[in-house]
Order: structure tokens, then C-alpha cells, then sequence
């Protein structure tokens, strides 16, 4: 599955985290470091396994407890992104057969 943030966020890092705005829906957002760190790596990576494992690695090391609490937190994190719209995730195959649209760079983030 391939992660993307939706072209109707528009956003920005701040000294506190990041902003985010979805101009269709109104929603305005404060992502606080921790949250402002999975978002910049889904911007980054676009996967949410890439995600996790980044994560796992910089604050768990091989403590497979601490793995599996990132896991949880991080899924909760993208899932409630993406109830929200703020995230897209589509399924790989559906990209490689062109249903999906192309996106196009967020021109909004500052």
C-alpha cells in the first residue's frame, strides 16, 4: 500500500511541529513533534511499513516491545490521517494500473 497526503492539505513545519490545513474541509491541525516525524516520512517514503521500520530503528533499536508499540501507535497515527483525508492510501496495483490518479506535488507547502 502507498501512502500520499492528500492535494487538499496544505501544509507547513513550524518550531512546534507541523500545520496542516484541508482546504475542502476546513480541518486545521497541529502535529506535535512526534506526529510532525511519521508525517514527514510519509511524505518522504510513501509507505507505511518504510514508516514503521524508520521509526523501529531510531527509537526502539532490536527491543521488540518497543517495535511493536511504535507499530500500533504509528498505524493509529495513519489511520486516523487518513478517516480524516488528510492521507491517501492506495493499494499498488490500482497505481500500477492507472485507476489512480497521478499526483502531482503539493504546491502549497512552504
Amino acid at each position: 500500500m502507498s501512502l500520499h497526503i492528500s492535494d487538499a492539505v496544505i501544509w507547513q513545519e513550524t518550531g512546534d511541529g507541523i500545520s496542516l490545513y484541508h482546504s475542502e474541509s476546513g480541518d486545521f491541525r497541529t502535529l506535535n513533534a512526534t506526529a510532525a516525524q511519521i508525517w514527514a516520512l510519509v511524505e518522504s517514503d510513501g509507505d507505511r511499513e518504510t514508516v514503521i521500520t524508520n521509526l523501529s530503528l531510531l527509537f526502539a533499536g532490536h527491543n521488540p516491545v518497543m517495535t511493536a508499540r511504535i507499530r500500533a501507535e504509528v498505524d493509529a497515527f495513519i489511520t486516523s490521517m487518513i478517516e480524516a483525508d488528510l492521507i491517501e492510501e492506495t493499494d499498488a496495483e490500482q497505481k500500477e494500473a492507472g485507476t489512480q490518479a497521478v499526483r502531482s506535488e503539493p504546491a502549497a507547502r512552504s
